[in-house]
């Protein structure tokens, strides 16, 4: 390995200070010192406050990027439980609706069979789910997550129709 030496002067406190949390941590100092350096480095930034600021926007230290093949992964389970959270949010609240409109002096008999077929239809969903299918994961995150609004339509008129 191609090294150099570095020598600094540092306040005695300061220095006993660093070599106790280095020994906390089971580390000696040079080593903290390098590790610090290296990642300075790696994400091109020191990262010490100036005058008691941080940076803020493009100036801020930068995001870890993420190696693809690792997030890819992560990324399949994670969609997975939000498809399965989707479905089970979708079907508390028409069970909710459901129970709301039944409760009501003289309940809507249509929009409560409607709001039931439409629960039955989540379970089965839910029920025949394979986490492991993508594709049936994508179908559940299209279906049942947030739908941006279109032609005006907002969250409340899409309910209207019966639409998640």
């Amino acid at each position: 390995m191609d090294s150099t030496q570095l020598r600094i002067r540092i306040d005695r406190a300061i220095a006993d200070k660093a070599h106790k949390m280095a020994r906390s941590l089971g580390m000696e100092l040079p080593d903290v010192v390098r590790m610090m350096l290296t990642e300075a480095v790696r994400i091109g930034d020191f990262s010490i406050e100036r005058g008691g600021q941080r940076p803020t926007g493009q100036a801020a230290r930068p995001f870890y990027e993420y190696e693809e093949r690792q997030w890819n992964s992560m990324k399949t389970v994670l969609d997975a439980e939000l498809a399965l959270a989707l479905v089970n949010q979708y079907i508390a609240s028409h069970t909710l609706q459901i129970e709301a409109a039944a409760e009501r002096v003289e309940p809507d008999a249509r929009r409560i069979q409607q709001l039931t077929q439409e629960r039955d239809e989540a379970r089965r969903v839910l029920a025949t789910l394979d986490p492991a299918d993508a594709g049936a994961v994508q179908a559940i995150l299209q279906r049942f997550g947030p739908q941006p609004d279109r032609g005006g339509q907002n969250t409340a008129d899409r309910k209207e129709r019966g639409a998640p």
